[in-house]
Formats: C-alpha cells, sequence, structure tokens
C-alpha cells in the first residue's frame, strides 16, 4: 500500500510540473485585406476571434514548452503556424492558441486532436467529412 502511495504523490509532483512550466509566446503581423490565415496543430485548443484591424495577433501557450516544435511566418499571401509535439517528450502537454483575425481574412486549418472555438465570426462553413484522410 505504501508503494501505492509513492507512486500516486510521484504522479501528482508530475502532473504539478507539467502545468508550471508554460510557456507563452505572442505575436503580431500586420496584414492586408483578405489575407490567409494557416495553422497546422495538434492536440491543441484554439480560439478564432474576429475583428476590424488590419492584423494577426496570436497567443500561444504550451504546456511542457520543450517538448513543442513552434514555427511563425508570414509573407505577402498571409500568415502561417505550425505547432507539433517533440516525440516522446512532447506527449505531455497541450497547446492553446487564442488567435485574433480581420474579418476579411481567410482561415485555413490542418488539425489533430484539437479543439476550435470560433467566436464572433459571421461566416459560412464547408468542412470535409471527419473520416477523410489529410
Amino acid at each position: 500500500m505504501r508503494m501505492l502511495d509513492n507512486f500516486w504523490r510521484a504522479l501528482r509532483i508530475v502532473g504539478a510540473a507539467r502545468e508550471m512550466a508554460i510557456e507563452t509566446r505572442r505575436f503580431n503581423w500586420k496584414v492586408a485585406a483578405g489575407t490567409t490565415f494557416f495553422l497546422q496543430a495538434e492536440y491543441a485548443d484554439i480560439h478564432l476571434v474576429s475583428h476590424d484591424r488590419p492584423e494577426v495577433l496570436a497567443k500561444v501557450e504550451l504546456q511542457a514548452g520543450f517538448g513543442w516544435q513552434l514555427a511563425a511566418d508570414q509573407d505577402e499571401a498571409g500568415v502561417y503556424m505550425i505547432a507539433r509535439r517533440k516525440a516522446i517528450i512532447g506527449s505531455l502537454g497541450r497547446a492553446t492558441f487564442d488567435i485574433r483575425l480581420p474579418r476579411q481574412a481567410h482561415i485555413s486549418l490542418k488539425l489533430e486532436n484539437c479543439q476550435v472555438c470560433l467566436a464572433d465570426l459571421n461566416t459560412a462553413l464547408d468542412l470535409r467529412p471527419f473520416a477523410e484522410p489529410m
């Protein structure tokens, strides 16, 4: 029984350390009307909100940030973000994306095991069947 108690105590310590190891990154891109925002992510909670400014604002929180690869770039066509967990060590955490986009932005998402919240958007959505491979 004592061994089981030690196991649970160790598990709680690991969980607490993971929660404390949140890395936050912020991005701000000036964009033209009709720009494209592309996000490829896995194991993430994504919150997209529209606004009336010509910029893309992103706040990214990575649990166990050392276990993630995050790349972001911008060109004349749009803004691109890719977030992938590293093998083995990355399996510890999730990511949270809070993204604010111009109302006229085109949104392209490639997601794996994610949750998406679309807030303050007025749009039509056309989604592929969920069982279709990417």
